[in-house]
């Protein structure tokens, strides 16, 4: 970190005295005053090539190029360019006219020089944030690749054969009693949860349908363990269920609100999940009751769940989440 903040300010002096070797301001005197008059004068144009590089770099690049917005990028960067270009080629006759009353400080930059300057210099701000922001996302990859090999190695080492675990929810279904729906019912969403994990979740993109009915099929299991002291909801809405999403992106929400959620009080115990689409924008609530002394619910899983967000879905998401008891609140809005 420091060795790139020295780079930057390194790099800014060394195209602020390109700057001065274009305009060339000629020194002339021998008295105080102007000495006095030349250094305001440096220092007014370092202040006015200082704020157009800093606008550039901390406004325009993070809050309009990275957002792709092209077009506004191009337009108010062009735009601030002028208005430095004219400030430069204005600002000499004003400090020397109004603020001093003496000669001028001597220039030979025009115009056009200015201008080209200013903007070579802001091409090469914006090609240096962009390739450190590419630097910093191919980091985030790699970091989460070795983090994924290392999670499948521990699977592979502690997993049991699928087709006979499937074999044997099988061979239990088949012994519980017909007339029990409730133990048949939920053996089956248990068997389509553990499918889903397997085999369908094991993929970069999934349909938004598919990813709903395992959040069904979730919700149901737990409401049959919970308490019935317990108020579990869900409502989904999906005008469009073929639209693609990063599979179990919010199942770490849910499992931690019926793992962290109130249940010694007789009432008062609750958790709603609401799943809604509508134009492509996804919005995503689970509210839990909580007692004080669960204060610190979440954990790891959370804190991949915010990493995966900002790897697959960065600039595209917003997320909220308030630990205020006796409510867990979590909002998640993402543009599909």
């Amino acid at each position: 970190m420091i060795l790139k903040r020295t780079t930057a300010y390194l790099l800014f002096f060394v195209a602020y005295i390109g700057a001065l070797v274009i305009e060339k301001p000629v020194y002339e005197g021998d008295s105080v005053i102007a000495c006095f008059s030349y250094l305001l004068t440096v220092l007014v144009h370092f202040s006015f090539f200082a704020l157009l590089i800093f606008t550039n770099r901390k406004l325009l690049l993070p809050r309009l190029l990275e957002k792709r917005r092209f077009g506004w990028y191009a337009g108010v960067l062009l735009l601030l360019i002028f208005l430095f270009t004219f400030l430069i080629n204005n600002y000499n006759q004003f400090i020397h006219g109004v603020l001093l009353h003496d000669a001028p400080i001597g220039r030979s930059a025009g115009v056009w020089d200015t201008f080209v300057y200013a903007l070579c210099c802001n091409v090469i701000v914006s090609m240096l944030y962009i390739t450190e922001q590419w630097s910093q996302q191919q980091e985030q990859v790699k970091n989460i690749q070795i983090s994924q090999l290392q999670n499948e190695l521990k699977y592979l080492r502690s997993q049991i054969n699928p087709h006979f675990l499937f074999n044997g929810l099988n061979t239990v279904y088949g012994y519980i009693d017909k007339t029990n729906r409730g133990a048949r019912d939920i053996m089956i969403q248990f068997t389509d949860l553990l499918r889903y994990n397997l085999y369908e979740a094991d993929v970069e993109m999934i349909e938004l349908e598919k990813e709903a009915k395992y959040l069904q099929n979730y919700v149901a299991l737990q409401k049959a363990r919970s308490n019935e002291n317990m108020e579990v909801n869900l409502q989904i809405s999906c005008e469009n269920g073929s639209l693609k999403i990063a599979p179990l992106i919010f199942m770490a929400f849910v499992e931690n609100a019926f793992k962290h959620a109130s249940r010694d009080n007789n009432t008062g115990n609750y958790i709603t999940i609401a799943l809604k689409e509508e134009g492509g924008s996804l919005q995503f609530t689970c509210d839990n009751s909580f007692e004080e002394a669960a204060a610190s619910a979440g954990g790891i899983g959370l804190t991949n769940t915010v990493r995966r967000l900002e790897l697959l879905y960065k600039h595209r998401y917003q997320l909220d989440i308030q630990n205020k008891p006796p409510l867990y609140h979590v909002h998640l809005k993402l543009a599909l």
